[in-house]
């Protein structure tokens, strides 16, 4: 019997008082330097245009709402409980993230948009001018902050433990927004309008800019870039500095703290999926990847070999059989329909930094830019552990606990999936992240069968939603990265962003775990591999690197990356359809957790309902 719905509503809450955040946040030397103040905020307000698409609001109560999560932000250390109206400590975790691409608005893409960049948007109010990405509820950053609640309601209502505790969300004007541009500065020096505009409407920590700008003249022929080397070999596709919101990593692998607890770097979109899909080659009319490889190699396991030896279905959605109809979001900051060449880099991004610690880091390597009142929705959220990408950095992480940490997800997976039709669409090593517990083992039931998994002292919890596509109710959100001119604008063809001259692409409920594999990729296994001494973790990951035709959609026998940039997502959507979580159940190495009895954190996913109308 499936288990009580949980139910939208809005409740009224008192206001949040900025100045007793500003007393406990904790700044870098470049923050002091910078003036950067987090809190500093102006038109601060509860309202943002989702609620519009679930409530009747006017003038007088727009802005006095906030969603019927159980716990309210009230400092940085202590949140509401309204259930008992007791204040209770947590650690917060505060996201600043951009309603606009910083790095388009850096380089002059909304310059002609004057004033409106500073209008936030209000009820539905016909008179009311505002930015139209901006009051978009398919902004990057609304998508992203709207999921955060449904988990948290999934935690809170079904002892879905996998879920992360949301704290509520504001917009305003930031009077300085923090971004990492280590990967950004060769593009933007690149940018007469970023030289012109340097030191009024931002700043740069890079101990040259000063000079660089100084220098420079409305000549930039004979001008070098600023270069910033980069230790990690940005062919892996993955890895991003955290948080909520875009997309891959640091790709210094230096992170400031705050970074670590929830936010994703927004430059580390451009390494890894970047926008520069604009101007990749492939096809859009969906060719097969055998039409768009450079060679025909064979790779030496089989799908088969590595237990995962079912066929998907085209669309490979959940056991309803319903359409994939889910879009995704994604951040894309275009509201000029400007090229993507540089979008890839902002948009849902958690460059948003935590202001509830300092960085533990140097950060030497790391340069940030300080972007004077800039649009912002500071979503607050439960502070977590570190990041997946931590552990495997650290080589902390042997195929038993590898294997039993990729079965969190894939259950995590599988409940949103079932639930909310849902398809992460970047899902890599800094998007998930731990808590530490002292739960030995998660219990869960699916299709009337207990799997025992060993904790290891650590429960899992996927991160960033920028780019997610999903469903509650009726709605459909899809974030506007997919819209047309946006960094995703090709990876699927559907709606609500439908070309109706190319064939329809729905999301694809194989892409995340393949997404995921191909950032796992490289930790464990070697360019000279012999796959038949792969263990059992490496076997998985190998796997899910594999295309309907056997092929690794990673790299080519001769080492070289098969999909540049962009080019792999497109292909991930379009090639990869084996890969679903369910069919992961079917690996025989999940046989050991298959249990008699439910131990105490029991997770029944036969008891989860799904919040997508029609799909009961």
């Amino acid at each position: 019997m499936l288990s009580p719905k949980f139910e939208l509503y809005y409740t009224k809450i008192e206001p949040l008082d900025l100045q007793s955040l500003e007393k406990d946040a904790l700044l870098s030397i470049d923050d002091v330097n910078n003036q950067y103040k987090p809190f500093h905020i102006t038109k601060f307000q509860n309202y943002n245009p989702v609620y519009s698409r679930f409530f009747e609001l006017t003038s007088k109560n727009y802005n006095r709402i906030t969603l019927n999560h159980r716990y309210h932000i009230k400092t940085l250390f202590q949140v509401l409980d309204t259930e008992t109206n007791e204040t209770i400590y947590r650690d917060v975790f505060v996201k600043y993230s951009p309603l606009l691409d910083p790095i388009k608005y850096m380089t002059g893409k909304y310059e002609k948009y004057g004033g409106l960049l500073h209008t936030l948007p209000s009820s539905s109010d016909a008179n009311h001018v505002c930015l139209n990405k901006i009051k978009d509820s398919n902004n990057v950053s609304y998508v992203d902050n709207f999921f955060y609640y449904l988990t948290t309601q999934l935690l809170n209502h079904h002892n879905f433990l996998h879920g992360v505790e949301y704290y509520g969300s504001f917009l305003g004007i930031q009077e300085k927004f923090k971004m990492n541009v280590s990967d950004d500065l060769e593009y933007l020096s690149d940018s007469s309008y970023f030289i012109e505009n340097y030191n009024k409407l931002y700043t740069v920590t890079h101990p040259y800019m000063n000079e660089f700008v100084k220098n420079s003249t409305s000549s930039r022929a004979n001008k070098n870039k600023i270069v910033i080397s980069n230790s990690r070999n940005t062919s892996e596709v993955s890895i991003g500095a955290l948080d909520i919101c875009d997309n891959s990593g640091d790709s210094n692998g230096v992170l400031d703290e705050l970074d670590l607890v929830y936010e994703k770097e927004i430059n580390t979109v451009r390494n890894s999926v970047s926008g520069d899909d604009s101007s990749d080659s492939l096809d859009d009319d969906y060719v097969s990847s055998s039409e768009c490889d450079d060679d025909d190699d064979d790779d030496d396991v089989s799908s088969s070999e590595c237990d995962d030896d079912d066929s998907g279905s085209e669309c490979d959605h959940d056991d309803s059989g319903s359409e994939c109809d889910d879009d995704s979001g994604s951040e894309c900051d275009d509201d000029s329909g400007s090229e993507c060449n540089s979008s890839s880099k902002s948009n849902g991004d958690e460059s948003s930094q935590s202001s509830g610690s300092g960085s533990s880091t140097d950060e030497e390597e790391i340069q940030y830019a300080y972007i004077n009142n800039f649009p912002i929705q500071m979503i607050c959220l439960e502070k977590c552990d570190g990041t997946l990408d931590e552990l495997f950095e650290k080589d902390k992480i042997d195929e038993e606990e590898g294997m039993a940490i990729l079965f969190q997800i894939i259950m995590t997976l599988l409940v949103y999936q079932k639930a909310f039709h849902f398809t992460h669409n970047d899902l890599h090593t800094n998007n998930i992240m731990y808590k530490n517990t002292t739960v030995e083992y998660l219990y869960y039931q699916y299709k009337k069968q207990v799997y025992r998994v060993p904790t290891y002292g650590k429960i899992y919890k996927i991160i960033d939603f920028g780019r997610a596509i999903y469903r509650y109710k009726n709605e459909l959100f899809c974030s506007d990265s997919f819209a047309n001119g946006g960094d995703a604008s090709t990876q699927y063809n559907c709606e609500p962003y439908m070309d109706e001259n190319k064939p329809r692409l729905e999301p694809n409920y194989s892409f995340d775990l393949c997404r995921l594999g191909c950032s796992i990729y490289d930790f464990i296994i070697e360019e000279e591999y012999d796959t038949k001494k792969f263990n059992e973790l490496q076997k998985i990951i190998y796997n899910w690197c594999l295309d309907d035709n056997g092929k690794n959609v990673l790299y080519k026998k001769n080492g070289d990356e098969r999909y540049p940039g962009f080019k792999l997502y497109k292909m991930i959507a379009r090639t990869v359809h084996r890969h679903t979580p369910e069919q992961q159940l079917k690996n025989s190495y999940y046989n050991r957790y298959i249990h008699s009895h439910k131990g105490e954190h029991f997770i029944n996913i036969d008891d989860f309902p799904t919040y997508v109308t029609g799909s009961d």
